[in-house]
C-alpha cells in the first residue's frame, strides 16, 4: 500500500533574525568600544606631544646655558686683549680690536665682549630676555652674537640660540618684571620671580649694580666673578590629564677667568 504524505503549506514560514531592539544594543555598544579606544589614541597621542615638546625644552634650555658657559671659558674671558679702564673710554669704544668686558649688564640683558675663538677677532655677544605678547611670559630668552666692528657700523646680533617658555623675568628684587600668563589650570606666578642674569663678587654677593651704556661699566662689572644663567621654562604642551604645564628650571654658573680680585 502506498502511503503519500500531505504538507500543510497554510502555515508561514518563521523567519529568525535580530530585532530592532537587539540592533540598537549592539551598536550602542560598538559605539562605546570606538570612543573608549578613540579617547585612549588621542589621550596618548596628546601625551607624546607633551613629552617630546618638553624634551625639546629641556635640551633647548640646555644649549643656551652651555652656550653661554663655552663662551666665557673659551674665550678665557676677559681676554688678554682686554683694555682695564672698561667700558667708557675712549680707545675701548672705538677700537674693534679691543674687548672691554661686560659693557651692559641689566636683570633681563647682558653684553659681553670677547675673542670667542682664538683668532683675534672681537666679538660682542648678546644675552635677553624678549617679553611675549602684551608684555607677559613666556618669554623668549636668546643668545646673539656679532662681531664688534659690524657692530660698530650699526649692525644687529644674529641670534643663533633661543628658549622658548621663559616663565622668570626676576628683577634683583624679588619680584617679576613681566607676569606670567599661561592658560589652563595651575599658578605660575612664584616661577616669574627667580633672576634670569645675575653676576656675584668674589665674596658671593650679587652685583646688583646696572650698567647700560654710554654709562661706565669698567668699575661696577669688573668686579663680577661669576656670572648666572637661570631659566624656568614651561613647554607648549600641558599635561592632557592634569592640564597643566610641566615647569623645570635649568641654572648655570660660568666663573670670569684673569678678573682682578
Amino acid at each position: 500500500m502506498k502511503i503519500t504524505r500531505k504538507f500543510r503549506t497554510d502555515r508561514p514560514l518563521r523567519t529568525r533574525g535580530f530585532s530592532l531592539m537587539e540592533m540598537m544594543i549592539v551598536i550602542a555598544i560598538m559605539f562605546i568600544v570606538f570612543a573608549v579606544v578613540f579617547e585612549s589614541a588621542n589621550m596618548f597621542q596628546q601625551r607624546g606631544f607633551a613629552e617630546v615638546e618638553k624634551v625639546d625644552s629641556v635640551q633647548s634650555a640646555r644649549d643656551f646655558v652651555d652656550a653661554v658657559s663655552r663662551d666665557i671659558h673659551d674665550a678665557g674671558y676677559p681676554p688678554a686683549t682686554i683694555t682695564p679702564q672698561g667700558f667708557g673710554t675712549p680707545t675701548c669704544v672705538s677700537n674693534p680690536n679691543v674687548a672691554c668686558g661686560i659693557v651692559y649688564y641689566t636683570p633681563l640683558k647682558i653684553q659681553y665682549e670677547g675673542d670667542l675663538d682664538g683668532t683675534g677677532t672681537v666679538y660682542t655677544v648678546t644675552l635677553e630676555l624678549v617679553s611675549g605678547p602684551n608684555g607677559t611670559c613666556p618669554c623668549l630668552l636668546r643668545r646673539g652674537v656679532i662681531q664688534k666692528a659690524l657692530a660698530l657700523n650699526g649692525a644687529q646680533p644674529t641670534y643663533y640660540t633661543e628658549v622658548n617658555g621663559v616663565l622668570n623675568s626676576g628683577n634683583w628684587a624679588g619680584s617679576a618684571t613681566y607676569p606670567v600668563s599661561l592658560p589652563g589650570s595651575g599658578s605660575y606666578s612664584s616661577y616669574g620671580t627667580a633672576d634670569v642674569f645675575a653676576g656675584y663678587a668674589n665674596d658671593g654677593t650679587q652685583i646688583t649694580a646696572t650698567c647700560t651704556p654710554p654709562s661706565p661699566c669698567g668699575t661696577q662689572t669688573m668686579t663680577i666673578r661669576e656670572l648666572r644663567v637661570t631659566a624656568n621654562v614651561a613647554p607648549n604642551f600641558a599635561d592632557p590629564q592634569l592640564h597643566t604645564f610641566p615647569v623645570f628650571s635649568i641654572t648655570s654658573k660660568a666663573r670670569l677667568s684673569n678678573v682682578s680680585p
